[in-house]
């Protein structure tokens, strides 16, 4: 579909310390080579585990949070309004303000992008994908708009894996309203959908600047509680306590605006994500020595 080779701008706010185990050193491999005798006669039930975590870790990507609003990726809801096309990109999720940079290599994606350019739209929405526990595909119903800011065509120098390399800008967010034209792969139909403006600087003006920003003080307070707290309990990865102050909590979309908390808040949550996973990995590395030498 792409590649993302957007580069994340949050890292002098993060304190990441490595934590060295002796478990850590650990690997199947040098189990395999120190349990060679045994290892033919548990390998099997040692596969069906290594299976269930990998499957468990790959299932934690596919969860829906009951508060994310999600649609049924069908055809189906209002017909009337903007149509716009629409780039599914998975658990990606992009904020105003971002400059992603995209590989495109599917015919479907090709043609879409070369509707926008002909058209003069140059711009789509990038909606979080999910499956229910049924099967069902959903996305989210409110999503990201991507604005083409330059496209390369590169199909020359790649043989023509990749036909276009794509920078963007990430302008505001916009509501799915409806679906009438679903992608196929390996095809040149891309997926369309009817959309209506969500967030605009409008909104913002209408709603009034001094009646947003006392909303964030509460804001502002919890974060600087969740800073000492992490401080006082030596977390391994934590936020400086020089951000407090300079937290990003106004509107719009440059580098004070609270779009750059939330691409910080993902950036932490993804770090420790790494941290949880590679915890169970030693500690699950550390169970299976234990057992084979049992």
């Amino acid at each position: 579909m792409t590649h993302d080779t957007t580069h994340d701008t949050t890292h002098d706010t993060l304190i990441s310390r490595c934590v060295i185990r002796k478990s850590s050193e650990l690997s199947v491999l040098n189990i395999h080579n120190s349990s060679s005798t045994r290892w033919w006669g548990v390998k099997s039930r040692l596969f069906i585990l290594l299976l269930f975590f990998n499957c468990f870790l790959l299932s934690s990507g596919y969860s829906i949070n009951s508060r994310i609003e999600t649609m049924p990726m069908e055809i189906g809801g209002s017909s009337e309004g903007q149509k716009t096309a629409c780039f599914p990109l998975g658990s990606t999720v992009y904020t105003p303000g971002e400059s992603p940079t995209l590989s495109i290599f599917e015919p479907r994606y090709r043609a879409m992008y070369n509707h926008i350019l002909l058209t003069g739209t140059r711009r789509f929405v990038v909606p979080r994908t999910f499956q229910s526990s049924s099967g069902r595909q959903l996305m989210s119903r409110y999503a990201p708009v991507l604005y083409l800011d330059d496209l390369k065509d590169v199909s020359g120098s790649t043989g023509d894996a990749v036909k276009y390399v794509c920078s963007h800008s990430c302008i505001g967010v916009a509501r799915i309203d409806g679906v009438t034209r679903l992608s196929s792969a390996g095809s040149d139909t891309w997926m369309e959908v009817v959309t209506a403006p969500f967030g605009s600087d409008d909104d913002v003006e209408r709603m009034g600047r001094s009646a947003i920003l006392p909303a964030t003080r509460g804001l502002r307070e919890a974060y600087a509680k969740l800073v000492d707290s992490q401080h006082e309990g030596d977390a391994d990865i934590r936020f400086t306590k020089d951000s407090v102050p300079t937290l990003a909590l106004d509107t719009g979309e440059g580098r004070e605006s609270i779009w750059e908390t939330v691409r910080l808040w993902a950036r932490f949550r993804r770090q420790k994500g790494g941290q949880v996973e590679r915890d169970i990995q030693e500690g699950l590395q550390v169970k299976i020595l234990e057992y084979l030498k049992e």
